[in-house]
């Protein structure tokens, strides 16, 4: 009686399974990067929720805004107190740091301020999200927008 598998019946298994996965990581690749733009702006829209948030609580002026000055949010962000619009401004309180983020890019480095209300005292701001790699016409892009009444939304745009 023959128990088990022969060397090559082996051999041809992994080879199969090398094949296979080959044609299915490219996939793979574009599905992270889709899942990393979502995960930032998902991030992103949490921090702005905070900030308005605390701003309704304290009663008082509460700003995100990118965590280096002239920057955009890829090189992280904070949810801070006071009169300042930068991070570690001093007269400001930091309620929450977001480290920087790899490989997406960010149109929009405006910070964004809520008063008491929770009203976006910088007007409609638009931040937009892109992975590495966008062919023209896909839908890969995530626009993250804060209206004048400060309720923030996501869409879903084609690369240009």
């Amino acid at each position: 009686m023959n128990r088990g598998f022969t060397l090559i019946e082996l051999m041809v298994t992994v080879a199969i399974f090398a094949i296979l996965a080959s044609v299915a990581a490219p996939s793979f690749t574009r599905m992270i990067e889709d899942n990393r733009v979502a995960t930032q702006a998902n991030n992103l829209l949490a921090s702005i929720a905070l900030a308005r948030a605390e701003a309704i609580k304290r009663g008082g002026t509460v700003t995100i805004a990118p965590a280096t000055v002239g920057g955009d949010y890829a090189g992280g962000w904070c949810v801070l107190t006071g009169a300042g619009t930068t991070c570690g401004a001093a007269g400001t309180t930091t309620i929450r740091v977001h480290e920087a983020v790899s490989q997406i890019s960010f149109v929009g480095s405006s910070p964004i301020s809520f008063d008491s209300y929770g009203v976006n005292s910088s007007g409609t701001t638009t931040i937009t999200m892109a992975p590495p790699s966008c062919a023209s016409g896909e839908s890969r892009l995530r626009s993250l927008t804060v209206n004048r009444a400060g309720h923030a939304r996501i869409e879903v745009l084609q690369c240009p």
